[in-house]
């Protein structure tokens, strides 16, 4: 936008000095200004060659900075991913940058670029795959040697793919956040249908069945030199280009050639009153459409020009009157959607108050059959096109934006003078072209209609717009982290007999006989290995289920107090109630706690099942699934009866994704008769995060009830 606007003043200024001085001083009223018609606008075209192994090229020269950018286009995408691992082709664009490649590791990868202020990413959406490349002229050679490489041999490290799907199951868990994010998936889901490619979501579940593999087998599919287009712009002569790129890419043979079918999606309307309950919100979100056309329908410019009188501006339809003349929105959108391998959206909505829900869906439903039985008339079109005539130019106002257009056409099969066809075709549109493109591709009886937001708020039940189908959106749980073992007789009577085993080495002679513990230590954080503060930390377990958690921070001492009534925490002076998900988890970490387990190791409530074998650094441990109360856990218990490893499942507190808590327990002491491990190393997710080293232990200390009471304030 400020780019644009400087474009503006700068045009502004020219057609002043245009206007020679004296001229100036005669003009006594702005409206007697004339200016000079505005030059043709020449669209530079590139230079284009294709290599022996089917890479095509473009090479565009402009010498205005010494800086070099190129572009690639890979014919690949997630619509061709196979359904029980969507996210695949994501994480696959992601880690063949991040990844390293055969030659560089991925930290020697970040290192090599930030010394050349260079850069290169990559990314693979939904029907194509996507790289890029900045440097300095200067630099060009050894950076583009390391953009092909990174195209041609990724190394995938296993880290940096581990990290991009914890990344990718943080995005899922947040992904209700979001009202309007949520209303644009869910109408695209119902206007395509929901189990076809356009439709599909990742899941946690299809995010960790991803494996190495299958990114190698992807790379392995899809990019290959036939299957990809280049694109080069900046400082350099065209013909010396061509031949640094026939050097890098010329021993880089082809590969199979890319093939695939139309993705699948609904053809028919899929008309309905749907619904989503949001009930932390204020204002509903609203949408109602049906499929729109592709790029390449003869209708395309007459549906541009529609667009722009529809919802371009805020001179448009729906801005003058659904937001300025009645209020209903401040924010108001639409007009019919078009795409290049499939039919666009479309689609008008808006975001409006709770209390005027009903009024903005008439609103919109009116501007809608507006556009067929009133279309444009004189002074609309000429408004229409002026205004997408006038900012077409500042679409392309740069050599590497016109590039960028021209490798997305030839991408997608379009002719490469389209750029130019676009102003005479829109200058050709009429008022019959827009009124028979209103009839023909509005259908105000096939509208599917998406309502978001908090019901007991609207103005009218929404079923007085008819019947209601509720979408869910709930985000199914991540697949168990911790080994399910399968409850037989014989496991059940296995996992008794070694449950009571670690009572007898943990509890002593009295396992029963505890019935509070007090812990101080040190709780030290750290990631890869890396040092992040420790502080002081003592936690009170009166069993079985009630635990305060006291915390010496840099900014103050920190309180958890979790009881089967509340849980609350207290810092500086204030006291918050815990949130209901982190409230409900920490009562399941206290009920899976060790000493928990030892004292009602024999409650006819707890569950125990033994499984397979297993090793905890070296150590032999068999496996142990125990449930008590809602809780459960998976122990690995060594032959004397120690537990090794504890886990259970969780929450990430760092991105909020479902994680396995895994406590790796060592360094047993004897107190009281009873051994605690004094060595507890904390990891979520695969990922070791702390460490709580003991350097004291009570056995039943007195506990002064009021501690787990919230203080008065």
């Amino acid at each position: 936008m400020r780019r644009n606007s400087r474009s503006l003043a700068a045009l502004g200024v020219a057609a002043v000095l245009l206007v020679a001085g004296p001229t100036l001083a005669q003009v006594r009223d702005h409206r007697e200004l004339r200016y000079p018609p505005l030059p043709a606008f020449e669209i530079p075209k590139p230079q284009t060659f294709t290599l022996k192994n089917g890479l095509t090229v473009f090479l565009m020269e402009d010498r205005e900075l010494p800086l070099v950018s190129a572009e690639v286009r890979i014919r690949t995408g997630s619509l061709y991913e196979p359904a029980e691992k969507a996210g695949l082709a994501s994480i696959t664009g992601t880690v063949l940058r991040t990844g390293g490649t055969r030659s560089m590791s991925p930290d020697q990868v970040d290192e090599f670029l930030e010394n050349r202020a260079a850069s290169i990413e990559t990314s693979i959406g939904s029907d194509s795959g996507f790289a890029s490349m900045n440097c300095l002229a200067e630099d060009f050679d050894e950076v583009f040697q390391l953009f092909v490489e990174i195209l041609r041999s990724p190394a995938f490290a296993q880290d940096r793919i581990d990290l991009a799907k914890v990344q990718a199951s943080a995005a899922i868990a947040r992904r209700n956040d979001s009202i309007n994010a949520i209303t644009a998936r869910e109408f695209s889901r119902l206007v395509y249908g929901a189990d076809t490619p356009l439709g599909r979501l990742t899941q946690h579940a299809t995010i960790a069945a991803i494996t190495r593999d299958d990114l190698v087998a992807w790379h392995a599919r899809y990019v290959h030199p036939n299957n990809m287009l280049l694109g080069l712009v900046g400082d350099f002569d065209a013909k010396q280009m061509r031949k640094r790129v026939e050097k890098a890419f010329a021993d880089w043979p082809k590969g199979p050639n890319f093939s695939a079918t139309e993705p699948g999606y609904r053809k028919q309307p899929n008309p309905g009153v749907f619904f989503i309950e949001k009930s932390d919100v204020t204002q509903a979100n609203i949408v109602m459409g049906h499929l729109g056309i592709t790029v390449r329908d003869p209708d395309y410019f007459a549906a541009q020009v529609l667009n722009e009188v529809l919802g371009g501006s805020f001179a448009a339809r729906l801005f003058s009157n659904v937001r300025s003349k009645k209020g209903l929105a401040y924010n108001v959108y639409g007009g019919i959607g078009s795409s290049f391998l499939h039919p666009g959206l479309t689609r008008v909505g808006c975001q409006t108050k709770s209390s005027t829900m009903s009024e903005a869906v008439a609103a919109l439903k009116e501007e809608l059959v507006g556009m067929i039985e009133r279309p444009p008339d004189d002074a609309e079109l000429a408004r229409a096109k002026e205004s997408i005539l006038n900012s077409f130019v500042f679409n392309y106002d740069s050599k590497r934006e016109v590039l960028s257009q021209q490798l997305l056409y030839a991408y997608y099969g379009l002719p490469l003078d389209f750029l130019e066809r676009y102003r005479a075709n829109i200058e050709k549109v009429t008022r019959e072209d827009v009124a028979r493109v209103a009839r023909t591709h509005i259908h105000p009886d096939r509208l599917t209609l998406l309502v978001v937001g908090k019901s007991s708020d609207f103005d009218k039940p929404l079923g007085t717009l008819g019947q209601v189908v509720e979408v869910d959106i709930t985000i199914p749980p991540p697949p168990e982290s911790t080994p399910k073992l399968e409850k037989t007789a014989e496991g059940a009577a296995a996992g008794r007999a070694l449950l009571g085993k670690v009572a007898g080495a943990l509890g002593g002679r009295d396992p029963k006989g505890i019935r509070a513990v007090e812990l101080e230590g040190t709780l030290a954080f750290h990631l890869d290995g890396q040092p992040g503060g420790a502080m002081k930390r003592t936690v009170l377990l009166a069993l079985p289920d009630r635990m305060r958690d006291v915390r010496v921070t840099p900014m103050g001492e920190v309180t958890i107090v979790v009881t089967p009534e509340e849980g609350f925490a207290r810092m500086r002076g204030r006291t918050v109630p815990l949130p209901a998900a982190q409230l409900e988890e920490a009562r399941r970490d206290a009920l899976a706690d060790l000493q928990v387990l030892v004292r009602y190791h024999d409650d006819p409530g707890l569950e125990a099942v033994a499984g397979e074998e297993e090793q905890v650094e070296g150590v032999r441990c068999r496996l142990l699934a125990v449930s008590f109360r809602g809780s459960s856990a998976t122990l690995c218990v060594a032959e004397d009866g120690h537990v090794l490893r504890e886990a259970r499942p969780g929450t990430d507190p760092t991105t909020g994704v479902p994680a396995s808590i895994e406590a790796l327990y060592a360094d047993y002491r004897e107190v009281d008769g009873r051994r605690f491990p004094f060595s507890q190393r904390i990891r979520i997710g695969g990922r070791e995060v702390a460490t709580f080293t003991l350097d004291s232990v009570r056995v039943n200390p007195q506990v002064d009830e009021s501690v787990f009471r919230r203080p008065e304030e």
